[in-house]
């Protein structure tokens, strides 16, 4: 199992030998301490809707080796919070022919997934 440092989360990339061009997933936990908990909210830290689908842009251009740009948001259902600790699994299918991408954030808790969002972009290259 690789271990790297991305947007100040340990990346665990056990299942790259396993992905194919047009999907991948990566698990990681949320640490507590991220800069993007600070000041949302000081009473319960949330993780940004907008920085799951910067994330979801980001590792979909390392595991596919592109360079994608949002042209669109077609769906996007915010369903449960993430929290500090979190363990996340987050699935990416690029459909290639119509440029579109989909994601999928799921909580990991004890064996019990939770989805914590999805969504469907179009994406420009």
């Amino acid at each position: 199992m690789n271990k790297k440092y991305v947007n100040e989360i340990i990346i665990n990339v056990s299942e790259m030998d396993n992905l194919t061009r047009t999907e991948g997933s990566i698990e990681f936990t949320v640490p507590d301490d991220l800069f993007w908990f600070k000041g949302h909210f000081p009473s319960q830290p949330l993780l940004p809707g907008v920085v799951q689908l910067n994330w979801a842009i980001y590792y979909a251009n390392q595991i596919f080796d592109s360079k994608f740009n949002i042209l669109s948001m077609d769906i996007v259902k915010f369903q449960c919070p993430v929290l500090p600790n979190d363990n996340i699994i987050l699935n990416l299918v690029w459909h290639k022919q119509c440029n579109k991408l989909e994601f999928k954030y799921t909580i990991n808790f004890n064996d019990n997934n939770k989805i914590a969002s999805s969504g469907r972009l179009t994406l420009c290259q």
